[in-house]
């Protein structure tokens, strides 16, 4: 298995992993595992909801897309705002 050396870690930092690791009844190796495992599986979380998402945007841009070829007469925004103008009028 892998080994890894930190050097120069901050004093802060180092006390409340050693705290940490006490109050889970851990080595402070294992603590540093523990965090470094719910850390990438954070990460790996985190992009699968991003590529959900992307997905999800391409699916409704083919569905407006569709939609849009249906449509006998297609609006711009300029029209759409000259049109609420002059209902106001």
């Amino acid at each position: 298995m892998p080994n890894i050396l930190i050097r120069n870690l901050p004093e802060d930092l180092h006390a409340r992993l050693k705290e940490k690791a006490k109050l889970n009844k851990r080595s402070i190796n294992q603590e540093v595992i523990t965090e470094l495992t719910d850390w990438n599986e954070s990460v790996e979380n985190a992009e699968n909801v991003v590529e959900r998402s992307k997905a999800r945007m391409r699916n409704a841009a083919k569905q407006i897309d569709r939609l849009r070829k249906k449509m006998t007469l297609f609006l711009s925004a300029e029209q759409i705002d000259e049109a609420i103008r002059e209902g106001r009028k």
